[in-house]
C-alpha cells in the first residue's frame, strides 16, 4: 500500500497483527523521492502517456471556490479542478 499525504491526527498501528503476522513493510517517503515522483508525474503527463481525464469529476471557475471545496469534502468527487481565469477546458 502506498499512501500520500499527512494524517490530521495520530495514527495507531497494531504491529503484531497488522505488520508482523502479515509481513507488511512500512516505508517512509523522503523529500528526494517526492521530488523524483513529481518529475516522473510531470513527464508522464506532458508526454500524454497517462490520461487523467477520467478522474476529473468537476471543473469550476475560481469564483465558485466555496462550491469546489464543499464538493471535494463531500466524498462525491474524485478530482475537483478550479480555474483561476474562469474558463473550463
Amino acid at each position: 500500500m502506498s499512501l500520500l499525504g499527512l494524517p490530521d491526527r495520530p495514527v495507531t498501528l497494531d504491529l503484531s497483527d497488522q505488520v508482523i503476522f502479515k509481513e507488511a513493510r512500512i516505508l517512509g517517503i523522503t523529500g528526494r523521492q517526492m521530488f523524483r515522483t513529481w518529475q516522473q508525474t510531470t513527464t508522464l503527463l506532458s508526454t500524454g502517456r497517462v490520461d487523467i481525464s477520467p478522474v476529473i469529476t468537476h471543473r469550476l471557475p475560481l469564483d465558485s471556490y466555496e462550491e469546489a471545496f464543499e464538493t471535494a469534502a463531500s466524498g462525491h468527487a474524485a478530482k475537483v479542478i478550479v480555474f483561476p481565469d474562469g474558463r473550463r477546458p
